[in-house]
Protein backbone atom coordinates (compact mmCIF):
# COMPACT_ATOMS: atom_id res chain seq x y z
CA UNK A 1 0.00 0.00 0.00
CA UNK A 2 1.32 3.41 -0.95
CA UNK A 3 -0.03 6.58 0.59
CA UNK A 4 1.00 9.91 -0.91
CA UNK A 5 0.18 13.15 0.90
CA UNK A 6 1.03 16.46 -0.72
CA UNK A 7 0.74 20.02 0.50
CA UNK A 8 -1.81 22.61 -0.50
CA UNK A 9 0.02 23.70 -3.63
CA UNK A 10 -0.30 20.28 -5.18
CA UNK A 11 -2.30 17.13 -4.56
CA UNK A 12 -3.19 14.56 -1.97
CA UNK A 13 -3.77 11.10 -3.23
CA UNK A 14 -4.31 7.59 -2.03
CA UNK A 15 -3.61 4.66 -4.28
CA UNK A 16 -2.19 1.18 -4.44
CA UNK A 17 0.71 0.19 -6.62
CA UNK A 18 2.90 -2.81 -7.13
CA UNK A 19 6.44 -1.63 -6.65
CA UNK A 20 9.54 -3.18 -8.18
CA UNK A 21 10.42 -4.02 -4.59
CA UNK A 22 7.06 -5.54 -3.71
CA UNK A 23 8.05 -6.18 -0.11
CA UNK A 24 8.31 -2.46 0.65
CA UNK A 25 5.52 -0.41 2.16
CA UNK A 26 5.90 3.22 1.14
CA UNK A 27 4.57 6.33 2.81
CA UNK A 28 5.41 9.47 0.85
CA UNK A 29 5.17 13.01 2.10
CA UNK A 30 5.94 15.62 -0.51
CA UNK A 31 5.70 19.29 -1.46
CA UNK A 32 5.70 20.76 2.02
CA UNK A 33 5.97 24.32 0.65
CA UNK A 34 9.66 24.22 1.56
CA UNK A 35 12.13 25.19 -1.13
CA UNK A 36 15.29 23.17 -1.36
CA UNK A 37 18.42 24.78 -2.76
CA UNK A 38 20.22 22.18 -4.82
CA UNK A 39 23.26 24.29 -5.64
CA UNK A 40 23.78 26.56 -2.62
CA UNK A 41 27.27 27.66 -3.60
CA UNK A 42 26.73 28.14 -7.31
CA UNK A 43 27.84 31.41 -8.87
CA UNK A 44 25.56 30.98 -11.87
CA UNK A 45 22.80 33.59 -11.98
CA UNK A 46 21.05 31.61 -14.73
CA UNK A 47 19.99 28.97 -12.19
CA UNK A 48 18.94 31.48 -9.55
CA UNK A 49 16.98 33.60 -12.02
CA UNK A 50 15.14 30.72 -13.65
CA UNK A 51 12.33 30.83 -11.10
CA UNK A 52 12.77 27.10 -10.61
CA UNK A 53 12.26 25.47 -7.23
CA UNK A 54 12.12 21.87 -6.12
CA UNK A 55 10.30 20.42 -3.14
CA UNK A 56 11.38 17.55 -0.96
CA UNK A 57 9.53 14.24 -0.96
CA UNK A 58 10.81 11.70 1.55
CA UNK A 59 9.86 8.05 1.24
CA UNK A 60 9.91 5.97 4.41
CA UNK A 61 10.13 2.24 3.79
CA UNK A 62 9.28 -0.33 6.42
CA UNK A 63 9.55 -4.12 6.23
CA UNK A 64 6.40 -6.13 5.69
CA UNK A 65 5.77 -9.84 5.78
CA UNK A 66 6.67 -11.70 2.63
CA UNK A 67 5.74 -15.20 1.53
CA UNK A 68 9.14 -15.45 -0.11
CA UNK A 69 11.21 -15.41 3.07
CA UNK A 70 13.69 -18.34 3.16
CA UNK A 71 12.65 -21.48 5.00
CA UNK A 72 14.29 -22.48 8.28
CA UNK A 73 17.62 -24.06 7.61
CA UNK A 74 18.15 -22.17 4.39
CA UNK A 75 21.61 -20.71 3.98
CA UNK A 76 20.39 -17.54 2.29
CA UNK A 77 19.64 -14.51 4.44
CA UNK A 78 17.00 -11.92 3.63
CA UNK A 79 18.29 -8.48 2.84
CA UNK A 80 17.44 -5.68 5.22
CA UNK A 81 14.38 -3.75 4.11
CA UNK A 82 14.98 -0.80 6.40
CA UNK A 83 15.84 2.47 4.72
CA UNK A 84 14.67 5.77 3.37
CA UNK A 85 14.23 6.66 -0.27
CA UNK A 86 13.98 10.33 -1.11
CA UNK A 87 12.01 11.79 -4.03
CA UNK A 88 11.96 15.48 -4.99
CA UNK A 89 8.89 17.14 -6.43
CA UNK A 90 9.40 18.83 -9.80
CA UNK A 91 7.72 22.23 -10.38
CA UNK A 92 3.97 21.97 -10.93
CA UNK A 93 4.38 23.70 -14.29
CA UNK A 94 7.38 21.66 -15.44
CA UNK A 95 5.47 21.17 -18.70
CA UNK A 96 3.70 24.21 -20.22
CA UNK A 97 0.21 24.28 -21.71
CA UNK A 98 1.94 24.17 -25.10
CA UNK A 99 3.45 20.81 -24.11
CA UNK A 100 7.02 22.03 -23.93
CA UNK A 101 9.35 21.58 -20.98
CA UNK A 102 9.68 24.80 -18.99
CA UNK A 103 13.27 25.70 -18.05
CA UNK A 104 14.55 22.50 -19.69
CA UNK A 105 18.23 23.34 -19.19
CA UNK A 106 17.71 24.27 -15.55
CA UNK A 107 15.73 21.07 -14.92
CA UNK A 108 18.44 18.99 -16.62
CA UNK A 109 21.08 20.59 -14.39
CA UNK A 110 18.86 20.02 -11.37
CA UNK A 111 18.39 16.34 -12.21
CA UNK A 112 22.14 15.85 -12.45
CA UNK A 113 22.58 17.59 -9.10
CA UNK A 114 19.92 15.38 -7.52
CA UNK A 115 21.71 12.28 -8.74
CA UNK A 116 25.00 13.52 -7.28
CA UNK A 117 23.24 14.20 -3.98
CA UNK A 118 22.05 10.59 -3.82
CA UNK A 119 18.37 11.41 -4.39
CA UNK A 120 16.45 8.36 -5.62
CA UNK A 121 13.93 10.02 -7.91
CA UNK A 122 11.47 12.77 -8.66
CA UNK A 123 7.72 13.32 -8.50
CA UNK A 124 6.08 14.67 -11.68
CA UNK A 125 2.53 16.11 -11.86
CA UNK A 126 0.81 15.27 -15.16
CA UNK A 127 -2.14 17.56 -15.85
CA UNK A 128 -5.37 16.54 -17.58
CA UNK A 129 -5.78 20.12 -18.81
CA UNK A 130 -2.45 19.96 -20.67
CA UNK A 131 -2.52 16.45 -22.12
CA UNK A 132 -6.17 16.37 -23.28
CA UNK A 133 -6.46 20.10 -23.76
CA UNK A 134 -8.25 20.60 -27.08
CA UNK A 135 -10.79 17.79 -27.46
CA UNK A 136 -11.89 14.56 -25.81
CA UNK A 137 -9.66 11.64 -26.72
CA UNK A 138 -6.96 13.81 -28.31
CA UNK A 139 -3.89 13.28 -26.13
CA UNK A 140 -0.55 15.05 -26.43
CA UNK A 141 2.06 13.48 -24.13
CA UNK A 142 5.06 14.97 -25.94
CA UNK A 143 6.28 17.31 -23.21
CA UNK A 144 5.94 14.70 -20.49
CA UNK A 145 7.65 12.03 -22.63
CA UNK A 146 10.62 14.37 -23.13
CA UNK A 147 10.78 14.98 -19.39
CA UNK A 148 10.51 11.25 -18.59
CA UNK A 149 13.42 10.58 -20.93
CA UNK A 150 15.47 13.32 -19.25
CA UNK A 151 14.78 11.70 -15.87
CA UNK A 152 15.68 8.27 -17.23
CA UNK A 153 18.94 9.56 -18.71
CA UNK A 154 19.81 11.12 -15.35
CA UNK A 155 19.52 7.69 -13.72
CA UNK A 156 16.62 8.69 -11.47
CA UNK A 157 13.31 6.99 -10.69
CA UNK A 158 9.98 8.64 -11.43
CA UNK A 159 6.69 8.80 -9.56
CA UNK A 160 3.85 10.23 -11.67
CA UNK A 161 0.82 12.07 -10.29
CA UNK A 162 -2.17 12.17 -12.66
CA UNK A 163 -3.98 15.44 -11.94
CA UNK A 164 -7.66 15.57 -12.93
CA UNK A 165 -8.13 19.00 -11.42
CA UNK A 166 -7.03 22.54 -12.20
CA UNK A 167 -4.57 24.80 -10.42
CA UNK A 168 -4.84 28.51 -9.66
CA UNK A 169 -1.13 28.97 -8.97
CA UNK A 170 0.41 28.24 -11.37
CA UNK A 171 -2.66 28.67 -13.56
CA UNK A 172 -3.49 25.31 -15.12
CA UNK A 173 -7.19 25.03 -16.01
CA UNK A 174 -9.24 21.99 -16.86
CA UNK A 175 -9.23 20.96 -20.55
CA UNK A 176 -10.68 23.61 -22.84
CA UNK A 177 -13.44 21.32 -24.10
CA UNK A 178 -14.50 20.55 -20.51
CA UNK A 179 -14.58 24.27 -19.68
CA UNK A 180 -16.78 24.89 -22.73
CA UNK A 181 -19.22 22.25 -21.49
CA UNK A 182 -19.12 23.88 -18.06
CA UNK A 183 -19.95 27.28 -19.55
CA UNK A 184 -23.15 25.82 -21.00
CA UNK A 185 -23.93 23.53 -18.07
CA UNK A 186 -22.26 24.84 -14.88
CA UNK A 187 -23.93 22.11 -12.80
CA UNK A 188 -21.00 19.83 -13.66
CA UNK A 189 -19.13 21.82 -10.98
CA UNK A 190 -19.66 22.02 -7.22
CA UNK A 191 -21.86 24.94 -6.14
CA UNK A 192 -22.22 26.66 -2.77
CA UNK A 193 -25.34 28.20 -1.21
CA UNK A 194 -24.94 31.38 -3.26
CA UNK A 195 -24.77 29.40 -6.51
CA UNK A 196 -21.07 30.17 -6.95
CA UNK A 197 -19.41 27.32 -8.86
CA UNK A 198 -15.96 25.91 -8.16
CA UNK A 199 -14.43 25.38 -11.62
CA UNK A 200 -11.13 23.68 -10.75
CA UNK A 201 -12.62 20.18 -10.66
CA UNK A 202 -15.82 18.34 -11.56
CA UNK A 203 -18.56 17.69 -9.02
CA UNK A 204 -18.46 14.27 -7.40
CA UNK A 205 -22.16 14.00 -8.27
CA UNK A 206 -21.43 13.67 -12.00
CA UNK A 207 -18.91 10.83 -11.79
CA UNK A 208 -21.40 8.38 -13.28
CA UNK A 209 -23.48 10.89 -15.29
CA UNK A 210 -22.79 11.21 -19.07
CA UNK A 211 -22.17 14.96 -18.98
CA UNK A 212 -19.01 15.00 -21.12
CA UNK A 213 -20.25 14.67 -24.68
CA UNK A 214 -22.13 11.48 -23.85
CA UNK A 215 -19.47 9.98 -21.58
CA UNK A 216 -19.18 9.97 -17.81
CA UNK A 217 -16.14 11.59 -16.15
CA UNK A 218 -15.08 8.17 -14.85
CA UNK A 219 -15.04 6.85 -18.44
CA UNK A 220 -12.98 9.84 -19.57
CA UNK A 221 -10.54 9.38 -16.68
CA UNK A 222 -10.20 5.68 -17.50
CA UNK A 223 -9.43 6.36 -21.17
CA UNK A 224 -6.88 8.98 -20.11
CA UNK A 225 -5.16 6.43 -17.85
CA UNK A 226 -5.16 3.81 -20.59
CA UNK A 227 -3.53 6.27 -22.98
CA UNK A 228 -0.94 7.11 -20.32
CA UNK A 229 -0.18 3.42 -19.79
CA UNK A 230 0.27 2.85 -23.51
CA UNK A 231 2.35 5.97 -24.14
CA UNK A 232 4.74 5.38 -21.23
CA UNK A 233 4.96 1.57 -21.45
CA UNK A 234 8.72 1.71 -22.12
CA UNK A 235 9.29 3.50 -18.81
CA UNK A 236 7.30 1.20 -16.52
CA UNK A 237 9.29 -1.07 -14.23
CA UNK A 238 12.56 0.71 -14.97
CA UNK A 239 12.04 4.46 -14.59
CA UNK A 240 8.41 4.83 -13.49
CA UNK A 241 8.01 3.04 -10.17
CA UNK A 242 4.78 4.61 -8.93
CA UNK A 243 1.62 6.28 -10.20
CA UNK A 244 -0.90 8.19 -8.06
CA UNK A 245 -4.19 9.79 -9.02
CA UNK A 246 -5.70 13.07 -7.80
CA UNK A 247 -9.19 12.65 -6.37
CA UNK A 248 -10.71 16.14 -6.09
CA UNK A 249 -9.92 19.82 -5.42
CA UNK A 250 -6.13 20.25 -5.37
CA UNK A 251 -6.00 16.48 -5.81
CA UNK A 252 -7.58 15.89 -2.40
CA UNK A 253 -10.57 13.61 -1.77
CA UNK A 254 -12.80 16.35 -0.34
CA UNK A 255 -15.31 19.07 -1.21
CA UNK A 256 -14.01 22.58 -2.06
CA UNK A 257 -15.64 23.95 1.09
CA UNK A 258 -12.81 26.37 1.98
CA UNK A 259 -12.55 28.90 -0.83
CA UNK A 260 -12.08 32.06 1.25
CA UNK A 261 -10.24 33.10 4.39
CA UNK A 262 -12.23 34.54 7.24
CA UNK A 263 -12.47 38.32 6.94
CA UNK A 264 -11.48 38.99 10.54
CA UNK A 265 -8.63 36.48 10.96
CA UNK A 266 -6.09 34.57 8.92
CA UNK A 267 -7.74 31.32 9.99
CA UNK A 268 -10.29 29.78 7.61
CA UNK A 269 -13.84 29.56 8.89
CA UNK A 270 -15.82 26.35 9.07
CA UNK A 271 -16.40 26.43 5.31
CA UNK A 272 -19.61 25.93 3.40
CA UNK A 273 -21.56 22.97 2.05
CA UNK A 274 -21.03 22.33 -1.67
CA UNK A 275 -24.28 20.45 -2.27
CA UNK A 276 -26.20 23.05 -4.27
CA UNK A 277 -25.42 22.10 -7.85
CA UNK A 278 -28.27 20.46 -9.73
CA UNK A 279 -26.79 16.97 -9.64
CA UNK A 280 -26.04 17.07 -5.92
CA UNK A 281 -29.60 18.23 -5.20
CA UNK A 282 -30.97 15.42 -7.38
CA UNK A 283 -28.98 12.89 -5.36
CA UNK A 284 -30.22 14.47 -2.11
CA UNK A 285 -33.80 14.21 -3.34
CA UNK A 286 -33.36 10.54 -4.30
CA UNK A 287 -31.80 9.60 -0.96
CA UNK A 288 -34.42 11.50 1.02
CA UNK A 289 -37.26 9.77 -0.80
CA UNK A 290 -35.57 6.39 -0.37
CA UNK A 291 -35.31 7.09 3.37
CA UNK A 292 -39.02 7.87 3.53
CA UNK A 293 -38.47 11.57 4.30
CA UNK A 294 -39.00 13.47 1.03
CA UNK A 295 -38.99 16.83 2.87
CA UNK A 296 -35.30 16.34 3.58
CA UNK A 297 -34.58 16.51 -0.15
CA UNK A 298 -36.15 19.86 -0.92
CA UNK A 299 -32.96 21.89 -0.49
CA UNK A 300 -29.59 22.07 1.20
CA UNK A 301 -29.22 23.18 4.83
CA UNK A 302 -30.60 26.65 5.51
CA UNK A 303 -28.95 27.30 8.87
CA UNK A 304 -25.40 26.03 8.38
CA UNK A 305 -22.44 28.42 8.85
CA UNK A 306 -20.77 30.09 5.87
CA UNK A 307 -17.13 30.28 4.78
CA UNK A 308 -15.87 32.84 7.28
CA UNK A 309 -17.95 31.72 10.24
CA UNK A 310 -17.12 29.42 13.12
CA UNK A 311 -18.96 26.16 13.92
CA UNK A 312 -20.82 27.64 16.90
CA UNK A 313 -22.13 30.62 14.93
CA UNK A 314 -25.39 28.81 14.11
CA UNK A 315 -27.51 25.99 15.46
CA UNK A 316 -26.50 23.52 12.77
CA UNK A 317 -23.49 22.02 14.54
CA UNK A 318 -24.97 22.61 17.99
CA UNK A 319 -27.93 20.37 17.23
CA UNK A 320 -27.23 16.68 17.81
CA UNK A 321 -28.74 15.82 14.47
CA UNK A 322 -26.32 18.19 12.72
CA UNK A 323 -23.37 16.62 14.51
CA UNK A 324 -24.53 13.19 13.42
CA UNK A 325 -24.85 14.39 9.84
CA UNK A 326 -28.65 14.05 9.78
CA UNK A 327 -30.74 16.63 7.90
CA UNK A 328 -32.16 19.35 10.14
CA UNK A 329 -33.45 21.70 7.46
Amino acid sequence: MEVSMIGSSSQAKICTSRSVLSSYREIRFCNFQKRVSLLPNTKSTRWRNSGLSFTLNAVRSSPVRSDRLPHRGSSSKPKSLDGVRVFVGLPLDAVSDCNTVNHARAIAAGLRALKLLGIDGVELPVWWGIVEKESMGKYDWSGYLVLAEMIQNAGLKLHVSLCFHGSKQPKIPLPEWVSHIGDLEPSIYHADRSGDHYRECLSLAVDEVPVLNGKTPVQVYQEFCESFKSSFSNFFGSTITGVTVGLGPDGELRYPCHRHLASHTNIPGVGEFQCYDKNMLNLLKEKAEAAGNPLWGLAGPHDAPSYDQFPNSSQFFKDKRGILGLPIW
